[in-house]
């Protein structure tokens, strides 16, 4: 299941069949493109929370619609959660300090000139602080979510 990572809904994508998902007395949470505020929906003692925040979605919710490919799948939040992974650009030739960036953050995983930081429910802050005290000089960051 997932051979990619999971992805936003569609704006197109039907919300009743997503409801299709949603099991009694569940607050579903459903990660949909270019949603620009969150919407609530309810319909047969189920409900749907739909945005495009999904720290939102991740607070609120115990499981959340998403994308794999053209199917949609409700996940649980908790999985979503351990596929948080911070993606750091690091504008040097080289990279000084990796060995403090490891005790800290165990299963990190480098490429050229990018890192890969597992976060889970960690903090992004935490490890960007880590590369500014190490004298990284981070060119970009975001958070990914790879199953």
């Amino acid at each position: 299941m997932l051979p990619g990572a999971p992805c936003q809904l569609l704006p197109r994508v039907s919300l009743l069949a997503v409801l299709g998902h949603a099991r009694p007395g569940e607050l579903l949470g459903v990660w949909l493109r270019g949603c620009p505020r969150p919407l609530r929906l309810r319909a047969a003692r189920c409900a749907l929370l739909a945005s495009a925040d999904l720290g939102l979605l991740l607070r609120r919710c115990g499981r959340v619609a998403v994308r794999d490919g053209g199917r949609i799948v409700a996940l649980d939040a908790q999985r979503l959660i351990g596929w948080r992974t911070l993606q750091i650009v690091i504008g040097a030739p080289f990279l000084p300090g990796l060995e403090d960036l490891r005790v800290l953050f165990p299963n990190l995983r480098v490429t050229s000139g990018r890192i890969a930081v597992p976060l889970g429910l960690g903090s992004a802050e935490e490890a960007l602080a880590l590369c500014a005290a190490e004298r990284l000089p981070v060119l970009a960051s975001w958070i990914d979510y790879r199953g």
